[in-house]
């Protein structure tokens, strides 16, 4: 290589990102030690050194726009800091985030809508989404990709969209996992299913891993509640399910919005004598694994999964490179155990996103 290298020369060379080249140079970034050693030596090789004021200077600033809806703040602001969390990563670099919570309810596509055309006209480079993928959103995207901004779900996804990628955790297998605990939590017993928006592109995969799962390990399924990530209506099927099958054994809760159903199970006397399978780790369902509540919770990652998507969408930017169209995030079995390494600190094992 006849020409100085430079950052984007040292990722291509090592097979890793710029965050990553950035991160390695950094003696408080964090990265595995054999990628940093690996690209230690790439750089030594070809007399590298990263030159910060340099870039910040002469490069213009990105702007990375966020959309997503606000329904279930434990789930939302996991996104939101994961988002934050990549983008003071790749603070060297005059990179900005601009996030926008959509309230639900009426008005919500208009709300939506609004930002997207904020956006295509206000310079932003490319935008991440969690949002309901309705009609009217189809084509705020579709205006977009037009304008040339690339666009990423991410935790769900529309492929029919045009996105340029997606990051997602892998549904199928994180409702079979749920359908495999009860099964030995209950010994194939009956239980009832609270959904999320039922007929989602998340929650249709979700319940399909578990229904199959449930079908081949013998669980009989009572009945299937779609609180459509609404607490309230969660909390009043809760209530209903209960009196209406009062022997149920097990409860799977396949979205975040859990804290109502619990609360029922907790005020009705059943805590502890109704196995649990809720769904992500947050504060509060962290409690109810600790008092045995909960049994288990099938950690899907919304925090590192916004932080994969945000430097992937600035890989893309910076380099016009993409190594897949959908990132794929292992789901895990969190229970008492285990809790500590998902509740202390992000960076813990647990905690990280791996490809596929």
């Amino acid at each position: 290589m006849d020409r100085k290298v430079n950052i984007y020369d040292i990722a291509r060379l090592t097979g890793t990102t710029i965050s990553a080249v950035s991160r390695a140079f950094d003696p408080k970034g964090k990265i595995d030690p054999d990628k940093r050693a690996m690209i230690l030596e790439v750089a030594e090789r070809y007399n590298y050194r990263p030159n910060r004021a340099a870039g910040r200077l002469s490069r213009k600033t990105i702007r990375i726009g966020c959309v997503m809806i606000a329904n279930i703040p434990a789930y939302y602001n996991e996104l939101i800091a994961g988002v934050k969390s990549a983008c003071d990563k790749l603070a060297d670099f005059k990179v900005e985030c601009d996030v926008r919570l959509i309230e639900p309810g009426k008005g919500e596509e208009e709300r939506c809508a609004a930002v997207f055309r904020e956006f295509r006209k206000g310079g932003c480079d490319g935008v991440i989404m969690n949002i309901q993928y309705t009609p009217a959103a189809l084509d705020a995207i579709g205006r977009l990709r037009k304008a040339g901004i690339p666009c990423a779900t991410v935790t769900s996804d529309a492929p029919e969209s045009g996105r340029l990628f997606s990051v997602q955790n892998d549904l199928a297998t994180a409702g079979g996992m749920a359908a495999e605990l009860l099964s030995v939590m209950t010994g194939r017993g009956r239980v009832l299913l609270f959904t999320g928006q039922k007929d989602s592109y998340v929650q249709t995969r979700i319940l399909g891993g578990f229904r199959q799962e449930a079908a081949e390990r013998g669980l009989e399924v009572l009945a299937e509640y779609d609180a459509k990530d609404n607490p309230t209506l969660a909390a009043e099927y809760a209530d209903r399910a209960f009196r209406c099958f009062p022997d149920a054994e097990g409860v799977y809760i396949s979205s975040a919005n859990s804290a109502p159903v619990i609360e029922v199970i907790r005020k009705s006397g059943r805590a502890g004598r109704v196995a649990v399978v809720a769904s992500d780790v947050f504060p509060e369902l962290s409690e109810e694994i600790r008092a045995g509540t909960v049994g288990a919770t099938i950690y899907q990652d919304p925090f590192g999964q916004a932080a994969l998507a945000f430097e992937k969408m600035y890989d893309y930017i910076t380099q016009n490179r993409l190594e897949e169209t959908v990132y794929t995030v292992v789901p895990r079995i969190v229970i008492k155990s285990n809790l500590h390494l998902y509740t202390s600190n992000r960076e813990q094992p647990g905690s990280h996103t791996e490809e596929r």
